[in-house]
């Protein structure tokens, strides 16, 4: 129950500050991504491809700046990069997390 309080904390914290967790691994949030992005159309990722998606993502979490590669299974897969999101995507200039 006490584990079921600290996960409801933390859940509501990041929900009241829009924010996200600074401590995450960034690599496998954006692993986590490009399993989303498989399952999501060209229309639905907003026309960018899958490492631009990705990218985009990581700059609205404020994670991942330094993050060129996503290495799985020995394979290295690119994002694009943050340069290559923004010009797409200007929108995303600025500060995090401003939706």
């Amino acid at each position: 129950m006490a584990i079921a309080r600290k996960l409801l904390l933390v859940v509501w914290h990041v929900l009241m500050a829009k924010s996200a967790d600074r401590r995450a691994d960034a690599e496998q949030v954006a692993f986590k991504l490009m399993v989303w992005t498989w399952k999501l159309t060209d229309e639905q990722r907003g026309g960018l491809s899958s490492r631009q998606f990705i990218r985009a993502q990581l700059i609205r979490l404020g994670l991942g700046a330094e993050l060129t590669h996503i290495t799985r299974g020995g394979t290295r897969r690119p994002l694009a990069t943050i340069e290559e999101v923004l010009a797409l995507r200007p929108e995303l200039r600025g500060p995090p997390n401003t939706v």
